[in-house]
């Protein structure tokens, strides 16, 4: 029985392009956002690139026609390198069939532990270890379907309002993710950030006529940064409410990951914000936003959807604008004002983390 020869030339295992630059040990230890759960029916591969790196997401088949038809994402999902070990094609570029996946260019199949199975042109060839896929940790919560390049540093437990508010009247939204020319740690600091509200925001989270930010307090938590006793003036800051003041609490979760939780001071309806900035490379990002709103059945899904995705799209044009695009983390860097702190306290917390990808460390 044959055995796998080997070449002369590097394994090609690198992967968006030679010269990206190599996530640094924090990245490699984050939960990151590949696709919404819905972007990968069963029976499917879809093509992404994370941190540099090109990923394959695909499901198993279902066994049932019908329920193959529906929205069923119980099916397993993998998370792999997107690129098969002989020549080094794209493996999102092929087809899935009975728990295989297997490659567009020459055909070997590869099953859900990365391993190829079947080589069409040479079917009496030696199984070994060498001829194997490269594989993620994959874990799918919040309609998003997550890996990790590296091992994980924490549990995937940033957003427990997404079970916490699970009664009448709650809804889910979840946002397509949107790529945003800037880096992720730029993407979150925006997030952070309430006295712009009144300027990319103007007449709904925000009016000239109102635009001093009151003061707020930082502290730090277990995992990160929060903000609370955030108040500020908006003409339409949640769907249906006009001109009242929002109370904001800001959290921090990890380095690219933040949360928000609003209300309105009479306490009609809440929303809950989870957002995630999933790097395509130090300078590209993919920004997911899952959403939980509360006591809200007068609008419907899509309405909820666009509320949502016109901050989204307000916000990038100001975002992809900032120079440098990386974050700088010395103090000096930039000015800053007292309204700043929670933005002054996210810079902090990512020099603690000694966090590099997507930051500048100098001044200037």
């Amino acid at each position: 029985m044959q055995s796998f020869e080997s070449a002369s030339s590097t394994d090609g295992m690198n992967a968006a392009d030679d010269t990206r630059a190599a996530p640094n040990a924090a990245l490699l230890g984050e939960w990151l956002p590949v696709c919404n759960s819905a972007d990968v029916p069963a029976g499917e591969s879809r093509g992404f690139v994370v941190a540099g790196e090109r990923l394959v997401v695909w499901r198993n088949a279902s066994e049932d026609e019908d329920s193959a038809a529906q929205a069923d994402f119980s099916t397993d999902v993998h998370v792999w390198r997107d690129h098969c070990p002989h020549r080094g094609a794209q493996l999102s570029l092929g087809t899935v069939t009975g728990g295989l996946i297997a490659c567009p260019y020459h055909g070997w199949r590869y099953d859900v532990d990365g391993q190829c199975i079947h080589i069409p042109s040479n079917p009496s060839i030696r199984r070994t270890k060498r001829a194997c896929a490269r594989t993620y940790r994959v874990e799918e919560k919040y309609g998003v379907v997550w890996t990790c390049l590296g091992e994980p540093s924490r549990p995937l437990d940033f957003f427990p309002e997404y079970a916490e508010h699970d009664m009448p009247g709650t809804r889910r939204i979840n946002l397509a993710a949107q790529t945003v020319r800037s880096s992720a740690p730029r993407v979150v600091e925006n997030f952070l950030d309430m006295a712009h509200f009144p300027f990319v925001h103007t007449g709904i989270l925000g009016d000239a006529s109102h635009a001093e930010v009151q003061d707020y307090e930082v502290i730090e938590t277990e995992g990160g940064v929060e903000a609370r006793k955030c108040r500020f003036w908006q003409p339409a800051g949640l769907p249906g409410q006009e001109g009242v003041d929002i109370e904001y609490v800001y959290r921090v979760k990890r380095p690219l990951v933040a949360s928000l939780s609003k209300a309105a001071q009479h306490g009609a309806g809440a929303l809950h914000l989870l957002l995630v900035a999933s790097p395509v490379s130090e300078t590209e990002t993919r920004v997911w936003m899952v959403s939980v709103f509360e006591d809200e059945s007068t609008y419907s899904d899509q309405a909820l959807y666009d509320f949502n995705m016109q901050i989204l799209m307000q916000d990038t044009p100001i975002v992809e604008s900032q120079w440098p695009k990386r974050l700088p983390l010395d103090p000096d860097a930039e000015l800053h004002q007292v309204c700043d702190r929670l933005s002054v306290g996210y810079r902090r917390y990512l020099r603690e983390q000694e966090w590099g990808y997507g930051t500048e460390s100098g001044g200037g």
